[in-house]
């Protein structure tokens, strides 16, 4: 992996939580992956659990491509530092072209979402509620635990909004230490709806690729 020289240590984002290189890599080996589909520019895409919005507008950057992206992030602490980021990158682009959405990611069960997206990325919460100690500090412990909705959830969601035959990518740490295997669980809540498979490691966490089948 090589480093955005243009934008990566430059985002808008709160001093109680840093992004960390995982959501800059993640991008960069998704770019990869997809420089060379067709019709790339007629893309919608959603950056799920945005955060102030890294991995979308890192994905758009390494491409030279200008998507139809959808940042949906619950945290509404996280949007104007998601606004500064995309006014400092794209300053011309409309709302509509970047839109922040301040749902829970159970949202995309709605009718409205589905078969929305041709690409999900995504850096969820790595640990499940009982799994280690809280901090005080609600935040964090929103970034880093499923407090908002549950894992189960998350997946369904992103296979109901992306398109057939269309993939999500994203970042799963390891659950060895507490007893569970998340591409297992991730198997067993797809069922025959999707694949899924652990295609590149970043860190230490796992990138899982998610493709939903066509009907």
């Amino acid at each position: 992996m090589t480093k955005n020289k243009h934008y990566t240590y430059d985002y808008f984002q709160p001093e109680e939580y840093k992004f960390s290189l995982d959501s800059v890599f993640l991008a960069q080996k998704v770019a990869k992956l997809i420089e060379h589909e067709k019709d790339l520019h007629t893309w919608k895409l959603l950056d799920l659990c945005a955060g102030c919005g890294i991995i979308g507008l890192e994905l758009s950057l390494h491409l030279k491509n200008q998507f139809n992206i959808d940042f949906l992030e619950i945290q509404d602490i996280y949007q104007p530092y998601f606004e500064k980021n995309k006014q400092m990158i794209y300053p011309l682009a409309s709302d509509d072209q970047y839109r922040f959405l301040n749902l829970n990611y159970h949202s995309l069960l709605e009718v409205g979402f589905e078969n929305s997206y041709d690409l999900i990325i995504s850096n969820p919460p790595y640990f499940f509620k009982g799994e280690g100690l809280l901090s005080p500090n609600e935040f964090k412990n929103r970034c880093r635990f499923f407090m908002d909705s549950d894992f189960e959830t998350l997946i369904k969601s992103i296979v109901f909004s992306l398109k057939p035959n269309s993939s999500a990518y994203l970042l799963v740490r390891s659950g060895v230490n507490h007893g569970r295997s998340p591409l297992k669980i991730i198997l067993e809540i797809l069922d025959s709806s999707a694949s899924a498979q652990v295609i590149d490691h970043i860190r230490g966490t796992d990138i899982v690729q998610i493709r939903k089948k066509a009907y």
